[in-house]
């Protein structure tokens, strides 16, 4: 086990990956970015919305994406706020979801939220992921191989969510205070950060995330857990697990911002 200390110890542990998808087309590269901020988009038979925040000068060069998804009767607004990664990260596009109401199962609620296992309320949310990653390639200048996805705490198991249903299409996860229902189908570089007493989702299902994740990545062993830090599986040899713990509860830990940012800048790729 690993105790990772900076941006420096979190490059070293991230090996390179092939991820699937092609180069973002010339001629978005080439031309007028496409628009930011609210965006209103047709998914189905629902009218859905998110935010981009592009960077002040955006370049020609293909830029990397990080979705971000907030907690349960949140929104887009309250997770710009709580993590800013356009501030840890000025080079990314960082496009902020919003959930809808859960209607028409048997725990209905008019508070945001996203599913949070594959199959329920018909895949709703897989299919705006979907249609987000096709607009955001259409409109923006984006790299293909470097399409990340992050959560907060039901917007976390979501994101959990996504890295089992659209693993071809991402290159990393970032998990705060979520835990994991579904088969992981693939490696990914995963990095998780979890309250020591959170009484909403226990530490021991960031615990057992991190071990599915551990076999998955084909790692010697978990990372170390139980102490404030972040720690990183043993040796990895598909992609790195990292375990961040805090002393604390659901609340969000706010260095985490800077700390997941910088795990996926050194997520690199064949």
């Amino acid at each position: 086990m690993h105790v990772l200390t900076g941006v420096r110890a979190l490059a070293a542990g991230v090996v390179m990956l092939s991820i699937g998808g092609s180069s973002a087309a010339a001629e978005i590269c080439s031309g007028t970015p496409g628009p930011s901020g609210q965006i209103d988009l047709k998914v189905g038979e629902a009218m859905r919305t998110f935010v981009v925040r592009v960077p002040k000068a955006e370049a020609r060069t293909p830029a990397p994406v990080v979705f971000l998804f907030h907690p349960f009767g949140m929104n887009m607004q309250y997770m710009q706020g709580r993590v800013p990664i356009p501030r840890a990260w000025p080079e990314a596009i960082a496009i902020y979801g919003q959930g809808m109401p859960r209607l028409g199962a048997a725990a209905v609620s008019l508070q945001p939220s996203w599913q949070t296992r594959p199959g329920e309320m018909d895949d709703r949310d897989l299919a705006y992921f979907d249609a987000m990653l096709d607009w955001v390639r259409k409109n923006h200048c984006i790299d293909e191989t470097r399409v990340f996805v992050m959560g907060y705490s039901n917007g976390a198991n979501f994101t959990s969510v996504l890295a089992c249903e659209r693993a071809s299409a991402i290159a990393g996860v970032a998990i705060a205070s979520g835990s994991l229902s579904c088969t992981l189908p693939a490696a990914k570089p995963v990095i998780l950060s979890h309250g020591m007493s959170d009484p909403t989702i226990r530490y021991e299902r960031a615990l057992e995330a991190a071990k599915a994740w551990t076999s998955r990545n084909a790692c010697g062993a978990p990372p170390k857990s139980g102490a404030p830090g972040c720690f990183m599986a043993d040796s990895c040899s598909a992609a790195p697990v990292v375990l961040c713990s805090y002393d604390g509860g659901h609340e969000y830990n706010d260095p985490f911002t800077k700390t997941l940012a910088d795990f996926l800048k050194s997520v690199n790729r064949k």
